[in-house]
């Protein structure tokens, strides 16, 4: 018997052991928000969350708005109240010092908006050299042109792109290939303050007190603005065939998922059906979701659609959907078949069962580990306070996941093992490289709470590229080019998206894990204006501009 309970011992103490020395090997993330001087704090109305509106409001993007090379942080921010929107800090803008550490520049660069702001993207939508910034809000939007020197214009109304609904995720993307830059702004549901028929009362949710909505509330349009190339947009979201029906519309990505040349757009929807928009030239969408299975779940159910990823994960050179949905339901993963078809396979790569018991909002595709296999984030944060006293095992605060990529069609979930164990409300999500040192990292947006950077430990072991891409007769951004590498371990392939996550903005640089290979064989850009370029005997952990000409084989 002695022995017996020894052997135990011996077998729990080696597994113990194991598992330990797994997770020493895997790269660790640390939590250096207060170490890299990120003092802002989210304030989302009531402690309750009364008003669905409280449960929404914070939002993250990465971006470069100084051109000095260093990533800067941007964070939306909601009220104090409903019925003061007025009131409170606004958003913040964190200008990256490059040694790591940021300082506030808010009130410098004019962008701290006050009210009820949501999602955020930023691009060069008017193609003068620096990026710009748009805003979606419960109310009119915000559209930020850079003007130099670290200062912004608010020019939505002048520009055209107002929209006066409840706007959450939003992206820009060349979808007519004019070379400049269109704008998608995913609008939610109609909320008015003391509004009918229920929006001041409390309603229930499986026995739990929650706010109302979205059900019962009338859905908004969505708006899509087609960039007019001369600093205004036109509303052609009738014209394009994307007005009807009016869902309850959160998550965008902006993406070439037919590998037509043009961009196609998905939207994930709050318990309604998803939409892909198959772009068909010449300004007109299909929406072909319920055609492919990318509508519902695989077992024919409309899911509470929040963010959005898409990327190549299989390395079969076409682009996966991921979309992150309610609790006690399962996020889906949809592998593109390739023949214009989806499958949901959610279950059998291993998402569906871990994702479960969270609700999630921010996710995205990135190779974390350097392993040429894009891995998975998904930012988790339950929608009602009570959820704590209900007895249900269901927690307000929970912990994001990381999904590590196994390169044989599956997913593992490490992301306690890899340092992610904080508890906080999670929203936005977004990735960059903003230390420089090859590896992504990663900014969450969290409710009523400071945010949440980590920073990547150990991603560099593998070699690495990071590549900036500026167009010249394509959109300056390269927003939907796709890149193409070739190395000793195989293929791999990348789409600089518009848009995706939620309420989020990564970096748009594109980034490629490389492992153990110590040379790109083959590298290929094909830009949205149909121009190719191709370069050989790429070397390995650098970062390269890549402008979009004719002649040139160089990389910069």
């Amino acid at each position: 018997m002695k022995s017996h309970i020894l052997h135990i011992c011996v077998l729990c103490c080696a597994l113990a052991w194991s598992n330990a020395a797994a997770a020493a090997e895997l790269p660790q993330f640390s939590d250096v928000t207060g170490q890299a001087g990120i003092t802002f704090r989210n304030t989302s109305g009531s402690a309750e969350k009364h008003y669905i509106l409280e449960t929404q409001s914070a939002g993250v993007g990465w971006w470069d708005y100084d051109g000095d090379g260093n990533l800067d942080l941007y964070f939306t921010n909601g009220a104090p109240d409903v019925e003061t929107p007025q009131a409170g800090t606004g958003n913040a803008l964190y200008h990256s010092r490059g040694d790591g550490t940021f300082g506030e520049t808010t009130a410098q660069t004019g962008l701290g908006l006050k009210g009820w702001n949501m999602g955020c993207s930023m691009a060069d939508y008017d193609n003068d050299g620096d990026a710009d910034l748009f805003v979606t809000r419960w109310g009119p939007d915000a559209l930020f042109r850079n003007e130099g020197r670290s200062r912004f214009t608010e020019v939505a109304t002048k520009a055209g792109v107002a929209d006066p609904g409840w706007g959450i995720g939003c992206g820009f993307g060349d979808y007519d290939n004019d070379g400049d830059l269109d704008l998608y702004v995913a609008n939610y549901v109609d909320f008015k303050l003391h509004g009918p028929p229920f929006f001041d009362k409390w309603c229930t949710h499986t026995g739990i007190p929650a706010a109302c909505g979205p059900k019962g509330f009338p859905a908004q349009r969505d708006a899509l603005f087609r960039n007019e190339g001369n600093g205004t947009f036109a509303d052609v979201t009738q014209a394009a065939g994307i007005a009807q029906p009016a869902y309850y519309g959160m998550g965008i990505v902006w993406g070439d998922v037919d590998l037509d040349g043009d961009l196609d757009l998905y939207v994930a929807n709050d318990g309604q059906p998803n939409n892909l928009f198959r772009n068909e030239g010449g300004g007109k969408f299909t929406d072909v979701a319920q055609l492919n299975g990318t509508a519902f779940s695989g077992d024919g159910r409309a899911q509470a659609g929040m963010g959005v990823a898409m990327a190549d994960y299989d390395n079969d050179a076409d682009y996966d959907l991921l979309v992150t949905n309610f609790a006690q339901d399962y996020d889906t993963l949809y592998r593109n078949e390739g023949s214009g078809f989806f499958t949901d396979v959610s279950g059998i790569a291993g998402i569906a069962g871990p994702s479960r018991p969270f609700l999630s909002w921010g996710t995205f595709f990135f190779d974390w580990d350097q392993d040429g296999w894009q891995d998975l984030f998904i930012a988790n944060g339950h929608l009602m306070p009570a959820i704590d006293r209900a007895g249900v095992g269901l927690s307000y605060r929970e912990r994001n996941q990381l999904f590590r990529n196994t390169g044989k069609d599956r997913f593992e979930e490490v992301g306690q093992q890899a340092g992610i164990t904080l508890e906080k409300v999670a929203r936005g999500a977004a990735y960059a490289d903003y230390d420089n040192d090859g590896d992504l990292d990663v900014a969450v947006a969290n409710l009523d709470d400071t945010p949440t950077l980590l920073r990547n430990d150990g991603g560099d072991k593998g070699h690495w590229l990071l590549l900036r891409l500026r167009g010249t007769r394509s959109n300056r951004d390269g927003i939907g080019a796709r890149v193409d590498l070739s190395s000793a371990s195989g293929r791999q392939h990348r789409q600089v998206c518009g848009g995706a996550s939620f309420q989020a903005q990564s970096d748009l640089r594109v980034h490629f894990g490389l492992g153990t290979d110590t040379q790109v064989d083959q590298l290929e850009v094909h830009w949205p204006s149909g121009l190719v370029q191709r370069f050989s005997q790429v070397p390995v952990d650098r970062r390269f501009t890549i402008t979009e000409s004719k002649t040139s084989t160089k990389l910069e």
